[in-house]
């Protein structure tokens, strides 16, 4: 079969953590014979040789780390890029189904990735929500998403959702005629995740275990923006450094906006946490922290199912979550 997936978010190498679940849903189709493209905002081809035909379409300023809702919020006028990445995104879809008809597109993201995109050719449609896009519908006015949902459950024969969570949430803001619609091609089902050597992984984690002074460490993986809550990640091990009796460390892998403000807490905590900044890393390193330090600490609220938490339990890392 011919597939084709769209997606805003796709690693630009192979260490990038950005988007590897889809990457890694690509290769598998690979594997079992079938022909993918994916279409991309990446500036450039990824140089990897693993079958998946990549279109890179560069996005500008609206895609990248640490995600486009917050590059837009930080700059509103990124939506404009984001806007012009769509419209290429769509002639491509089209240029690709003309020249070998497509048999499914794979939408990862129901906006904007399966509409407008998909929604662009006549081949079936599978939409796969991850979290956000689920958010921006709930969000969004209800004539809007009535619109949008009214034209993606048209267009889709599976409506795939990683957790329950997500796709009861979609559900609860919908008609009485839309939640019956949907329901009939809403499936649940979590995304695969390709996990690198595990020996190479536990060297690394010794490697970086060795950076570690006595004590307890604790490692935050994700990006540095509000929805994460990393701050009530510092302020509990801060409350862990003073009440556990022995020294506390906080390694804090990923970067963003809040990373300014965060820093600035970590100072003024300092004496009763030791928070170590790493910044954005390739995903090997940061399952190396997880494995190094052997406690991911986890604040968010909204995630649908946290690739990190599924990452942490495929490591054997502990979970620690913090209200």
């Amino acid at each position: 079969m011919r597939f084709a997936f769209v997606t805003t978010s796709y690693p630009k190498d192979e260490g990038d953590p950005s988007g590897h679940f889809v990457r890694a849903e690509a290769r598998a189709r690979v594997a079992a014979g079938d022909q993918v493209t994916v279409i991309a905002p990446l500036p450039r081809r990824p140089k990897v040789n693993d079958g998946v035909r990549v279109v890179a379409i560069d996005g500008g300023a609206a895609f990248g780390w640490p995600g486009v809702a917050a590059r837009v919020a930080e700059a509103p006028w990124r939506a404009v890029a984001a806007g012009a990445w769509v419209a290429k995104a769509r002639r491509a879809l089209v240029a690709c189904d003309r020249a070998s008809k497509l048999d499914r597109v794979v939408a990862h993201w129901a906006v904007p990735s399966a509409f407008p995109i998909a929604t662009a050719i006549d081949a079936p449609v599978e939409i796969v929500s991850h979290g956000g896009d689920v958010r921006l519908l709930t969000r969004a006015p209800n004539a809007a998403r009535a619109l949008i949902v009214a034209r993606l459950v048209r267009r889709a024969s599976v409506w795939r959702f990683v957790s329950a969570t997500l796709r009861d949430e979609l559900l609860e803001g919908l008609t009485a005629r839309q939640r019956r619609d949907l329901e009939v091609i809403a499936v649940v089902a979590e995304s695969p995740i390709e996990m690198p050597d595990d020996g190479l992984l536990t060297r690394h984690a010794d490697e970086l275990r060795a950076t570690l002074s006595a004590g307890r460490a604790f490692v935050a993986v994700g990006r540095l923006v509000a929805g994460k809550r990393v701050e009530a990640i510092v302020e509990h091990a801060t409350f862990l450094g003073k009440t556990g009796g022995s020294r506390v460390v906080l390694v804090v892998v990923g970067d963003g906006p809040e990373r300014a403000r965060l820093e600035k807490l970590a100072v003024a905590r300092r004496g009763d946490v030791d928070v170590r900044f790493v910044g954005s890393v390739d995903r090997e390193t940061a399952l190396a922290w997880m494995r190094a330090t052997g406690t991911l600490l986890f604040a968010s609220r909204h995630e649908g199912q946290s690739t990190v938490l599924r990452e942490a339990a495929l490591l054997g890392v502990s979970v620690e979550r913090v209200d």
